[in-house]
């Protein structure tokens, strides 16, 4: 998770600022169960990955979506790196996007990083009658 420096906003300027920043000490990762004949919800993972931590390399919270099926596929924050240098920003939610539900999740994980919770699901459009 990018770290916000001072009133500067999220993230950095160029890739290259970046790799100059603080090392990540957590990361969330999209979790499908898809094609696995496990019937539960796809989960965010949360993973430790700051070597001086004591649970180094180990997932430390799991957020199970409501629904079956959803097929999360990638992440964004709910602000990019282009609001750099916009002190009113900050990146507090990570955005889920679901394949096959169409389901998209917000997830809180400026409240509790270390372990985040549902903040919104927006759902999709019923289909045309």
């Amino acid at each position: 998770m990018p770290t916000k420096c001072g009133n500067c906003g999220p993230g950095y300027s160029t890739p290259l600022e970046a790799m100059k920043g603080p090392r990540e000490e957590i990361v969330y990762l999209p979790c499908i169960y898809r094609n696995t004949g496990t019937e539960a919800p796809d989960y965010l993972a949360t993973v430790d990955v700051d070597p001086k931590s004591p649970q180094y390399c180990q997932v430390i919270h799991r957020l199970p979506m409501p629904n079956l099926k959803d097929e999360l596929h990638h992440s964004g924050w709910n602000a990019c790196s282009s609001c750099f240098g916009d002190g009113t920003k900050s990146r507090t939610k990570l955005v889920l996007p679901s394949l096959i539900s169409s389901r998209i999740y917000v997830v809180d994980v400026g409240s509790e990083p270390r372990a985040p919770k549902l903040h919104k699901a927006c759902l999709p459009p019923l289909p045309a009658q």
